[in-house]
């Protein structure tokens, strides 16, 4: 009866712990969402409500959540209080602190470090669409993700029920 009972926990653990790394998989996408409507906000603050990056940054950071909040918060305060910084620079280490939080993979982190650079032009008309690009760029992202999604998904849960049995099999 123990046995039993030992191994009906094992499965339970090997299938928790497959539903974890389905989470996993599910919280990049949220953040990869997330991060392309920060991308269109930038487009349209700028586009749009010609605010200067300051200002798009605080309007854009007060309709966020944390992290990203108090990333675009930071960037602006640090814009206004004008150390001679460029705003690539404040991006790069406010942002990176903010990823610091979230579950991205490599390129996706390097898309959002790189969109400092893109911003910080001058012209309206070249900041919207150096944004057109990264939000491009970033749907090409989005896209294959959902597209291995339900994949990467079954053969999670897949190999966490089989891989349970066999320890149950195993140890029984």
């Amino acid at each position: 009866m123990l046995r039993v009972a030992g191994a009906v926990l094992l499965m339970a653990g090997c299938i928790g712990s497959g539903w974890s790394a389905k989470e996993r998989l599910k919280k990049n996408l949220d953040d990869l969402y997330r991060i392309r409507q920060i991308f269109q906000m930038f487009q349209s603050e700028i586009a749009y409500n010609r605010a200067p990056l300051p200002e798009a940054c605080m309007r854009i950071g007060n309709r966020l959540e944390e992290p990203y909040r108090s990333a675009l918060l930071s960037v602006r305060e640090e814009m206004l209080a004008d150390h001679g910084e460029s705003f690539l620079n404040i991006w790069d280490r406010q942002i990176g602190i903010c990823m610091r939080k979230l579950s991205l993979a490599e390129a996706d982190k390097r898309l959002l470090l790189d969109f400092g650079s893109c911003i910080g032009y001058i012209d309206g008309k070249m900041q919207t669409q150096a944004v057109e690009q990264y939000i491009h760029k970033l749907d090409i992202s989005i896209g294959r993700m959902e597209k291995d999604m339900a994949d990467k998904c079954k053969v999670i849960m897949s190999l966490s029920i089989m891989g349970g049995l066999l320890l149950a099999i195993i140890l029984l």
